[in-house]
């Protein structure tokens, strides 16, 4: 419109003064607009720059809460991982003696097997259960039974032994025996202890 209104203009005649006056009025106006758009326009420029800053750092504050999180998360998964080894039974000082009618390791009657579960304030007190597995040379384990087992890491373990002891957080000395009912043959066999489900001592002897 208002490159027909300076067309206008320019083609009219001279002494036509009214027309003239109305359309420079007109063109006026209209200037005044497009004014009026231009600074609504750079106005809601402005307006957008300033949200998409504000979008922007909201942005990075939530990344930077989602990561606080996630670290949180992780610290928490640590400690408690912390907390239950702290909490964990050990087992020290494992000893085996072989009690034989004989000198030759076929002569074996009985095995007696001494362990001491160290003092800690921080393990849950009361009844716990202890399983021990001996194993022989070719990794077979003695066991009275194939349905004497227990669980540990998301599978079955057969044990040798089960013990239950009073555990008041201080040291205990434990004994316990196997009545060697198999043969047994001369090499490196190993005596593994758990608790709830946690492997708390191992240690091998050799039987000549």
């Amino acid at each position: 419109k208002t490159q027909r209104l300076l067309e206008e203009l320019r083609t009219v005649k001279s002494t036509n003064a009214t027309e003239i006056r109305r359309l420079k009025k007109e063109l006026a106006t209209l200037r005044k607009v497009m004014i009026g758009y231009i600074n609504q326009i750079d106005s809601l420029s402005r307006l957008t720059t300033h949200q998409k800053e504000v979008i922007a750092d909201v942005t990075r504050k939530y990344n930077v809460a989602s990561q606080q999180i996630s670290n949180l998360s992780e610290e928490k998964k640590n400690l408690n991982k912390k907390v239950t080894l702290a909490a964990q039974l050990d087992a020290t000082n494992i000893n085996i003696q072989a009690t034989k009618t004989a000198k030759k390791v076929k002569d074996v009657v009985k095995l007696k097997i001494n362990f001491t579960i160290v003092k800690n304030i921080t393990a849950e007190t009361g009844e716990r259960t202890l399983y021990v597995r001996i194993t022989k040379p070719d990794n077979d384990v003695l066991s009275k039974s194939a349905s004497n087992t227990f669980p540990y890491e998301n599978r079955e373990l057969v044990y040798s032994i089960k013990k239950y002891i009073e555990y008041n957080g201080e040291e205990q000395h434990v004994t316990v025996y196997w009545d060697v009912e198999e043969f047994l043959y001369a090499g490196s066999y190993r005596i593994d202890i758990f608790s709830d489900g946690t492997l708390i001592g191992s240690q091998s002897f050799n039987l000549d």
